[in-house]
């Protein structure tokens, strides 16, 4: 059967093949995860309630504007194509992954040239991309954006000379700088530190190239930041300043931090490759030849991971666009490798251990609570009608209730607040929303430490609070509602 398949379809299209069956299978299997996929599914689903694709919110007191649109506007396009459910949301990673696995096979024919299928196997059955490609994040995305603009810089240098590649460098990274802003930029900068060496640098500067990068990935920068005085301070200083030269994101700041957060990462990418035995050592004249081609792959890996580990902000999903150069590296050592049977069904086998670990991790998100769609159901066996706004007192919001409920999901304070533009810590006050016209099924979530403030407020506003119950084992948090707005809204 695998040689028929391999006779019809060919290396490339047998890949992308299995490539999409492992990315699509239970990509809808869980509930949306707390906190990451329940913001941007939130913001999505806001830009389609309210048909603007510009301005970014996450209810209609706040704006979201912590990462660029280009993951919202995906996953707003796939939830209007394919309905509302967790599988719409999550299908541009996986979408995103197939076609990176297709880049990495049109990189390989200029660094593993012997084995071009090499490399896009190894990435597909990488754990690092593979489950990230199951949740719901820029990254992917990005990486897919980032590798594109390598396949084109290598195919105008290497593989072609049509320098129309140059122009679509400049498109892909506009469409990274979309996706994820200032960071995409480390791209650009290898590929300028590569040029530089070799001498190529003057035939990087295409007008028409700079003109697509300019208007893919600033033309909304430009329109948000004139319709939203304000927005350009916080893009500098609050999303670009306060994470490289700052803890205030509170991610890994210590020095040490790429030890912990980059490096477990980058190992793990490793794991398809270390079971290829046994291993080659590449001709010497292979690598003479191929000189430029493997310091371009290692200034792409080492440059950016520099950059990110002096950043005062570490995620482990950052180097996960330095991924494809890391298995290109390991592929071209593999080259000479003669591959056989056994190596087709330990593919397979790891094939289905990733499957597994997809699966695993359902039960494990219903243990720490961070599954929305386990929180909906508890949530609505004690509602006593279908709620319209969902508000989070002093506590984090779960915006990915959106998903479950025709509701807005608000997180609101009960003291005053420092408030900015975007991302603010909260909607308002309590004492703005109790002064709200009452829109029928507000359901309040508080813990119990502020629970007696929450009824003296209530009591003070001349409201009365309504105790519906208890959500939640090892956070609980009581829910109320006020009067009876539930009877009202069914009237």
């Amino acid at each position: 059967m695998f040689n028929k398949l391999h006779r019809h379809l060919g290396p490339l299209g047998l890949l992308l093949l299995a490539a999409l069956i492992m990315s699509l299978a239970l990509q809808g299997a869980r509930g949306l995860f707390e906190p990451d996929e329940g913001r941007y599914t939130n913001v999505a689903l806001q830009i389609l309630q309210r048909n603007d694709w510009i301005s970014l919110f996450r209810n209609e007191w706040s704006m979201h504007f912590t990462k660029p649109p280009v993951i919202y506007w995906s996953i707003a396009s796939s939830i209007a194509i394919f309905g509302k459910n967790e599988w719409a949301a999550r299908l541009p990673m996986a979408l995103a992954l197939v076609a990176t696995v297709a880049l990495m096979y049109g990189l390989g024919r200029a660094f593993v040239p012997k084995k071009p299928w090499l490399p896009a196997l190894l990435y597909m059955l990488s754990p690092v991309p593979f489950l990230a490609a199951n949740t719901i994040n820029t990254d992917t995305l990005l990486c897919l954006f980032i590798t594109a603009f390598f396949y084109c810089y290598v195919s105008a240098v290497y593989l072609s000379a049509k320098q129309i590649w140059l122009d679509a460098m400049w498109l892909m990274l506009g469409l990274a700088f979309l996706t994820k802003g200032p960071p995409s930029l480390l791209a650009l900068l290898v590929v300028l530190v590569h040029a530089a060496r070799y001498g190529r640098l003057k035939t990087l500067l295409r007008p028409l190239g700079l003109l697509l990068f300019v208007l893919v990935g600033l033309l909304w920068y430009a329109l948000v930041v004139m319709r939203h005085p304000g927005l350009l301070d916080y893009f500098l200083g609050y999303e670009v300043v306060a994470r490289i030269a700052s803890n205030t994101h509170n991610r890994a700041p210590e020095w040490y931090g790429f030890l912990t957060v980059y490096l477990p990462v980058l190992l793990a990418a490793c794991l398809p490759a270390a079971f290829l035995k046994p291993w080659k050592k590449t001709p010497s004249q292979d690598l003479v030849d191929n000189n430029s081609k493997q310091v371009l792959l290692w200034i792409w890996l080492s440059l950016p991971l520099l950059v990110f580990s002096i950043s005062g902000s570490k995620m482990p999903l950052y180097v996960l666009w330095l991924v494809p150069a890391l298995i290109l590296l390991l592929a071209s050592r593999l080259q000479s490798v003669n591959f056989g049977r056994r190596h087709v069904f330990a593919a397979l086998v790891w094939g289905v251990v990733l499957l597994g670990m997809k699966y695993a991790a359902q039960p494990a998100l219903r243990i720490n609570e961070k599954d929305s769609s386990q929180y909906a159901e508890q949530l609505r066996e004690l509602l006593p009608g279908v709620p319209k706004r969902l508000v989070f007192i002093d506590t984090s919001a779960r915006y990915g209730l959106a998903l479950y409920f025709p509701v807005t999901v608000s997180k609101i304070s009960l003291q005053p607040f420092e408030w900015r533009i975007s991302d603010s810590p909260f909607d308002h006050t309590l004492t703005d929303e109790l002064a709200n016209k009452p829109v029928g099924g507000r359901v309040f979530l508080i813990m119990a430490a502020e629970q007696q403030e929450f009824l003296e407020q209530v009591q003070a506003s001349g409201h009365l609070a309504v105790p519906l119950g208890v959500i939640g084992k090892r956070k609980p948090q009581l829910v109320y509602t006020l009067g009876s707005e539930f009877d009202a809204a069914t009237k």
